[in-house]
């Protein structure tokens, strides 16, 4: 196996897995955006609650500016959504000075239009808190496996990784990326929308890297000179050596640790072992790190354990139905990945970094 390939296929908490129909239907896999937002009843920005089929974000907001009549520039999401399912989240049309529209009469068989308010603000990428997911695998192999498995994950939880849709398909963000990065990151290979999917492609590569290698070495174990992430929030600090008190926080999951996305830094948040093992993982590729700080890619961290929120496992027959909540920036894929053999080859969309 690649080092690539070992970034789409990382460790894994569980080492065998049943088998099951994934994503047979857009039906089978159901996310719901998470994001409570009131009715200002006035303002220049259309906000649209829509349910939509077999389509993908990009594709709705092209259609909704074309009904609109104005820019896609104008119109605005927190997320991306997958086109294979059946999804619903918010959009946000800029429409100053004119009357709400009749959004009922836009037609389209892949969405439609469920609710319209008025806010003073635009929708911003990433305001959403998190993603409910209702997904059904069907025709699972080995109920008691599979059983074993979801009790694991509810348990312990699963790493953080980034999923394979981030990588494009058969991996050509990730190839371009690197491509591109060594060739110096000139603006005239890649075009300007697409140099930011290049990157977060590199970066979600290398943290899978990070958090593959420290689960297989140390499992959930602490390292002296860690950065841990506050519960519910990205505000991060850092562990010089760790404590009764700090190792109570993350057993009671009120800290978690983290795993770095490289990039230029201004101060490190890991020192010690903790900096020098996460400088090893990624050494193969330092010719890319470089490259990302030379661009003033600023370097961040990610949570290395995902958890799901209310999980529910319900069977009809031999279909497993699995309901649960993630925070957003996290992939359902990951969660999946534990309980059955899951090869992800579509280009489908991803959640927001």
């Amino acid at each position: 196996m690649s080092q690539l390939d070992a970034a789409i296929n990382p460790v894994r908490l569980n080492s065998k897995r049943t088998h099951a129909q994934f994503k047979r239907y857009p039906e089978d896999f159901v996310v719901t955006e998470r994001l409570d937002v009131a009715d200002d009843g006035e303002g220049e920005h259309q906000w649209l609650w829509i349910r939509k089929r077999g389509a993908n974000t990009q594709f709705v907001a092209r259609h909704l500016a074309r009904f609109a009549d104005t820019s896609p520039k104008n119109v605005s999401y927190a997320g991306l959504k997958d086109r294979n399912a059946v999804t619903e989240q918010w959009f946000s049309v800029q429409l100053p000075g004119q009357d709400t529209l009749d959004w009922q009469q836009l037609d389209n068989d892949e969405f439609q239009v469920l609710k319209v308010i008025r806010r003073q603000k635009k929708l911003k990428l990433g305001l959403h808190e998190a993603n409910q997911f209702k997904i059904r695998l069907r025709d699972v192999a080995d109920k008691g496996l599979f059983e074993q498995n979801w009790s694991t994950l509810v348990t312990d939880g699963t790493l953080n990784y980034f999923g394979p849709q981030r990588f494009g398909h058969e991996q050509n963000n990730l190839t371009r990326g690197f491509e591109w990065l060594r060739a110096g990151g000139s603006n005239k290979r890649v075009k300007k929308p697409e140099q930011s999917r290049l990157l977060s492609s590199v970066r979600s590569f290398l943290f899978n890297q990070i958090v593959s290698e420290r689960y297989r070495q140390y499992g959930f174990e602490t390292l002296e000179g860690d950065c841990v992430m506050l519960s519910g929030s990205h505000s991060v600090f850092h562990v010089e050596r760790w404590d009764d008190e700090l190792k109570q926080r993350l057993a009671s999951g009120d800290i978690q640790l983290t795993g770095g996305q490289p990039g230029w830094v201004s101060k490190p948040l890991t020192s010690g072992k903790a900096e020098q093992f996460e400088a090893d993982c990624v050494s193969p590729w330092a010719d890319i790190i470089d490259c990302l700080a030379s661009k003033k890619v600023k370097a961040s961290r990610r949570a290395m354990r995902l958890q799901p929120v209310n999980p529910e496992l319900n069977w009809e027959g031999s279909d497993a139905i699995i309901c649960f909540e993630l925070p957003k920036g996290s992939f359902a894929t990951a969660c999946i990945s534990e309980l059955i053999d899951l090869s992800v080859t579509e280009n489908d969309e991803d959640s927001v970094e």
